[in-house]
């Protein structure tokens, strides 16, 4: 079962600052991930060396690093990444005039028991928590946020069970 999940998010900012941020993914110093409410994202190296890691039980490396524009990383066959066969990536456009925008992509073939845990666990988890990303990317860049994201019940219910 093919899968592509796609989040975006415009905004009007200064270029060095919107590199800043995008950059900032994976480092010590990140100002995209919102590790402040999810499992940090964390690499054994930065990305320009491909570093592995991944976030609470997905695990991936990084495949593909374009400095300010597209990091791309593939998932690995183990925990909770098992059956996702594919990759996943953060790509910043600039699209002129001070706008930017951010995406997000998953581009997988679901194989095994993804195929039941992408729809009832990791899809509602993953929207959640990238839509954070980007409300971290908006705040970050604009110093505002238009409208913040908010759960949905069955990510709270989500979030209380596996997450304490």
């Amino acid at each position: 079962m093919r899968v592509k999940n796609i989040h975006e998010r415009r905004v009007r900012a200064d270029l060095e600052t919107t590199h800043q941020v995008f950059e900032s993914l994976a480092t010590k110093k990140d100002r995209l991930w919102p590790k402040q409410s999810w499992p940090a994202l964390r690499l054994d190296a930065p990305k320009e060396r491909q570093g592995r890691g991944g976030h609470g039980p997905i695990r991936y490396q990084v495949s593909e690093h374009i400095p300010g524009k597209k990091t791309t990383f593939v998932f690995e066959n183990e925990k909770l990444s098992r059956g996702l066969v594919g990759v996943h990536y953060f790509e910043l456009i600039e699209e002129g005039s001070g706008m930017f925008l951010a995406r997000h992509v998953i581009d997988v073939d679901l194989q095994g028991p993804a195929i039941l845990l992408w729809p009832t666990f990791i899809r509602p988890m993953h929207d959640a928590l990238i839509e954070d990303a980007l409300d971290n990317f908006e705040r970050e860049t604009t110093q505002a946020l238009e409208k913040q994201n908010q759960y949905s019940l069955w990510v709270r219910f989500l979030r209380m069970v596996f997450m304490k």
